[in-house]
């Protein structure tokens, strides 16, 4: 399960990473905002649900893949794709793989729930 989930980074690695995970997650909701049209309340929906995952670090590398494709349907249910449109969802779409791949981090759920433990041996009976 740890190659999985990696290393959480503390200090000031991890507070990177918090500031990170909410800078992303407000871009994530502004971005579905973008769209037009009627599918709009479900992508902004399903961006909603990915971005507070995403803030509370709960599943991060699921919700970062989530929010992944929600940015891809955002993109395609537009019905005026402008060229700023396609360059905040390729941005959104590059920001959610760098938070995929590093992880939550040491501020988040992740890490309460599969951080590295210590494993105290104590001494054999007599």
């Amino acid at each position: 399960m740890q190659r999985l989930l990696g290393t959480f980074p503390n200090r000031s690695a991890g507070v990177a990473l918090l500031i990170l995970r909410l800078a992303v997650a407000t871009a994530l909701i502004s971005s579905a905002r973008l769209c037009t049209g009627p599918e709009t309340e479900v992508v902004l929906a399903l961006s909603r649900i990915a971005a507070v995952l995403i803030i509370v670090g709960w599943y991060t590398r699921l919700a970062a893949i989530s929010a992944m494709s929600v940015s891809l349907c955002a993109f395609w249910v537009c019905h005026e794709p402008g060229v700023d449109a396609l360059r905040v969802n390729a941005l959104m779409i590059a920001i959610l793989v760098a938070i995929g791949l590093l992880g939550a981090g040491a501020y988040s759920v992740d890490v309460r729930l599969y951080g590295r433990r210590r494993l105290v041996v104590g001494t054999p009976a007599k």
